[in-house]
This record gives structure tokens, C-alpha cells and sequence, in this order.
């Protein structure tokens, strides 16, 4: 929805809204796009009260700069620099340089708690809401965004709800590590949250070998139904479907940007039988390897 009130300069929009501005598909509860002076956007919120209703924005300025009114105070946006703005604020973009460019990205909040859990962690952003990054974390964010914003194509992928509460899950971890590093955050991350980040970090390199929550859970010394228990209180979810998300993620990515064979991709996936990846991929996506490729890929 957007809802223009002209006469008061006042303009209210939602995740939904800001879709369709940017003909981009609303399936997918986040997005990370590449703004500038000329975008389509801009008209619709330049020089107007705007409270996007429904979505955290992001905002990582690549050149010129932006001056923004949040709930009455100015702030000026530059290259290098962060910008959050909550659900429910008023901004006001008063000033756009000609050679402002951005990449912007929005997530849904009633997708998930892990965004939920963004704005209850950082309350103090609202009022110090733009971040100077330091270079290492305009790389991670920038990757990360950029990551967002091919994934986020693929809207028809079944699993596209999990894979975005995964992402989520990574964004709030960066979050967390810039904003503790400045003390804008009202607490510290709690070990089980802490816990939840090393758990993901080791997805990445070691869901190849050990899709059993046990490993994972003996790694932290605790018993599997402990692990689990914080696993699912921190993200909503199960160890077991994180781990999977993470197998068929790296399934996907070898059927549709190689020519490997079924079987060869489950022996590179460290399946026991070609037939047993083909169960375990049908279990998590109603599709057998090849049928998925077949939809998705030239191979």
C-alpha cells in the first residue's frame, strides 16, 4: 500500500509498496537494490514525511550524499556510511546530491523475530542511526547485499522463507559486531546468540561432513536436545532444518552453476549413494536433483 496525502506532504508505504515501485517481486520478505538520484523511488518519498510501515531499510551510501530528517533531527549520509531506519519512523529526505548512489536493503519485519530482535537490540540506533563503516565491514555488508539481491530473484524457490530467515540471521550477526563495536547496542549478544552465529559459521565449512545435530551439538558440549532448545528459541527454527537449508543451498548452487552429474554432486557433498541425495534434495524441495536443475539451469 501506498497511501499519498499531498496537501501535508506526508506519504505512508509499505514493504508491498515499495515492491511495486521498484517492479521487484514481494515473495521474497527482503531485498537489497542499487538506488541513486534518478530512481523511481526517490519521487515518492523526496521532501515528504514518510514512515514505511512494515520494513527495516538499510542504507550504505557509495557516493555523494543524503541529508535526512529522522523523527525531527537532521543527519547527513556520505559515502562509507550506514544508515538504519526503523519501522514506524518518520524520515524526511530534504537534500539528494546528483551523484548519490546507494545500495539499499529492506526487510520485511513480519517475516521474522530475527528483525524483531534488531530493533529490540539496538534501541540507541534510533537515535544515532548512521554508522561510519570501517572498510572491513563496508566488504562484509557490501557482500552480503549483494548476495541478498541475487537470491532474492529466485522468489519461486520453495524453501524461499527459510533461506531468507537464514540471511536474516546472518545480517543481524553483522549488525551486532558493528554496532557493539561502538557501543550502541543495549546489551551485548547473549552467549546463546553467540552460540547461534558459530553454529552458522560452521555450517558453512562443514556441512559437506556432518549433517547430524549431534556433531554440531558435541562441539558445544551440550546434549543435542540442549543445543536444540537454544538453536530454536535464538533463530525459530530446528538445527536439523538449518543444517539442511545449508546442504541443499550448496546443492543448488553446484546444480545450477555446474555441469556435474547427480552422483557426482553427492559424492562431492559427501553422500553415502547418488539415490540418497536424490531422497534427501526431494525431502526439502518436492523436486529430484535433476528436475530441479532442469527448471532452473541450461545444463
Amino acid at each position: 500500500m501506498i497511501d499519498h496525502i499531498d496537501k501535508k506532504k506526508h506519504t505512508t508505504i509499505d514493504y508491498e509498496g515499495i515492491m511495486k515501485l521498484l517492479s521487484l517481486q514481494s515473495e521474497s520478505s527482503l531485498h537489497s537494490f542499487g538506488i541513486d538520484a534518478e530512481s523511481s523511488l526517490i519521487p515518492t518519498i523526496l521532501d515528504r514525511s514518510v514512515l514505511i510501515s512494515d520494513a527495516v531499510t538499510l542504507w550504505l551510501c557509495r557516493s555523494g550524499s543524503l541529508v535526512v530528517s529522522i523523527e525531527g533531527t537532521s543527519h547527513t549520509l556520505s559515502a562509507g556510511q550506514l544508515l538504519i531506519i526503523f519501522a514506524g519512523t518518520h524520515f524526511r529526505l530534504t537534500l539528494l546530491s546528483a551523484d548519490y548512489t546507494a545500495s539499499v536493503t529492506v526487510a520485511r519485519i513480519s517475516h521474522s523475530a530475527q528483525v524483531d530482535s534488531i530493533v529490540t537490540t539496538f534501541p540507541r540506533v534510533r537515535q544515532m542511526p548512521i554508522v561510519q563503516l570501517f572498510e572491513q565491514e563496508d566488504k562484509s555488508l557490501t557482500a552480503l547485499m549483494n548476495y541478498i539481491s541475487i537470491s532474492s530473484q529466485n522468489y519461486r524457490n520453495p524453501s524461499r522463507a527459510e533461506i531468507d530467515n537464514n540471511i536474516l540471521a546472518i545480517l543481524r550477526g553483522e549488525l551486532i559486531d558493528i554496532f557493539l563495536r561502538r557501543n550502541l547496542a543495549v546489551r551485548e549478544a547473549t552467549p546463546d546468540e553467540q552460540l547461534v552465529k558459530r553454529f552458522n559459521m560452521m555450517l558453512a565449512v562443514s556441512c559437506f561432513e556432518h549433517r547430524d545435530v549431534e556433531y554440531y551439538a558435541e562441539s558445544f558440549g551440550l546434549t543435542p536436545k540442549r543445543f536444540a532448545a537454544k538453536v530454536k528459541r535464538i533463530t525459530g527454527t530446528t538445527p536439523s532444518d538449518l543444517i539442511a537449508s545449508a546442504v541443499i543451498k550448496n546443492a543448488k548452487r553446484l546444480l545450477v552453476s555446474t555441469p556435474l552429474s547427480s552422483a557426482e554432486i553427492a559424492e562431492k557433498l559427501n553422500f553415502s549413494t547418488p539415490s540418497f541425495f536424490c531422497r534427501y534434495f526431494r525431502r526439502y524441495t518436492n523436486e529430484t536433483p535433476q528436475g530441479w536443475r532442469n527448471k532452473n539451469t541450461n545444463f
